[in-house]
């Protein structure tokens, strides 16, 4: 009689752990519109300084920095990896904005190649290869174990 696998889950430190998907994109929004509107409040600072009028930039560079911000976040919480799921040779990952869903289905895939190097491991699951940092991940020696087994199994 064969064994059954066991399925493990593994949370990174950014797990949203029950927070709305509002409530992860607001707390991730804050150091980008910071980052994005630098630069307006600089060039509004400047011609004010210079006796100019300082409107325009802000009318004009506001709604520009505050789309910048958007499009960024979006990209990184849907791309930032925050769970991960393991069953045998199957793995399936969870992003900071499906994790904020816990009924979303998981998409299993098979583990291509797992490969460690220094403080991140490169995981390819068909054509998309993700890249996990020790920092971001408090189990790291357990996680990088079972990826590296799931890779051997077929």
């Amino acid at each position: 009689m064969e064994e059954e696998a066991v399925r493990q889950v593994f949370f990174s430190a950014h797990h949203p752990g029950g927070r709305s998907k509002s409530a992860i994109a607001g707390t991730a929004l804050v150091r980008p519109i910071g980052f994005c509107m630098l630069p307006v409040m600089i060039s509004a600072l400047v011609s004010m300084l210079q006796g100019y009028a300082a409107l325009p930039f802000l009318t004009i560079g506001f709604p520009i920095a505050a789309g910048c911000a958007l499009v960024w976040t979006w990209i990184r919480i849907r791309g930032e990896m925050c769970e991960v799921h393991i069953h045998g040779g199957s793995v399936a990952f969870r992003s900071l904005f499906e994790a904020a869903l816990p009924t979303s289905k998981l998409n299993w895939k098979r583990v291509i190649h797992a490969e460690l190097e220094g403080s991140h491991a490169d995981v390819t699951l068909g054509l998309s290869t993700y890249r996990f940092d020790q920092a971001n991940w408090p189990e790291w020696t357990t996680v990088v174990r079972a990826l590296a087994q799931a890779s051997t199994e077929r």
